[in-house]
C-alpha cells in the first residue's frame, strides 16, 4: 500500500547519505503517492522527463542483454558482444530479461500511459518537470540532464 512504500521512501531519505540530495527513480508512480510525499514534507527540486517515443523505447529495451554468469551487459545495436551470441567475458551465451521482450515493455508503456503519465502535469503545475530529449546519443543526454539539474 501507498501508505508503506511512501514510509520506507521516507525513512531512506532521512539517512545521513540523501543530506545533500538524492534522486528517486521510478517513485512516485501516482498522483496520491506524490501528494503523500509533499504532505510528509519531502522535497522535491526537480522531475526529469525522458522523451522518447514509445517504439524507440521498445526497440532500445527488447535490444538490452545480459549474461547469465557474470552479469556483463549489452545491447544488440549499441554495445554488442564481439560474436553476438557469447559473453565476452566469460563465454556464456548472453540472454534477453523476460522483461525485456517487445510485448512486456509495450504491455508496461500502457501500464505507465494509464497510470503514471498524469504525474507529468502534477510536476508541471508546480514548475518542476524538465523535459530531456531521450534520442539523443547517451553522452548528449546525460549532458542535458546535468544542465537541467544545473549540474
Amino acid at each position: 500500500p501507498d501508505s508503506v512504500v511512501i514510509g520506507m521512501v521516507q525513512e531512506r531519505l532521512a539517512q545521513p547519505d540523501c543530506k545533500n540530495g538524492f534522486i528517486l527513480d521510478g517513485f512516485p508512480r501516482t498522483i496520491p503517492q506524490a501528494a503523500a510525499l509533499e504532505a510528509q514534507g519531502v522535497h522535491i527540486d526537480a522531475v526529469l522527463s525522458l522523451e522518447l517515443p514509445d517504439a524507440q523505447i521498445v526497440r532500445r529495451m527488447s535490444g538490452r542483454r545480459i549474461c547469465p554468469q557474470c552479469g556483463a551487459t549489452y545491447h544488440m545495436e549499441h554495445q554488442p558482444p564481439k560474436d553476438g551470441v557469447h559473453c565476452d567475458s566469460c563465454g556464456a551465451a548472453v540472454e534477453r530479461r523476460a522483461d525485456d521482450a517487445p510485448e512486456v515493455v509495450r504491455n508496461r508503456l500502457q501500464v505507465y500511459h494509464n497510470e503514471t503519465e498524469a504525474l507529468k502535469a502534477f510536476y508541471e503545475a508546480r514548475g518542476l518537470v524538465r523535459s530531456i530529449p531521450g534520442s539523443l546519443p547517451v553522452e548528449e543526454t546525460a549532458a542535458c540532464i546535468r544542465k537541467a539539474l544545473g549540474l
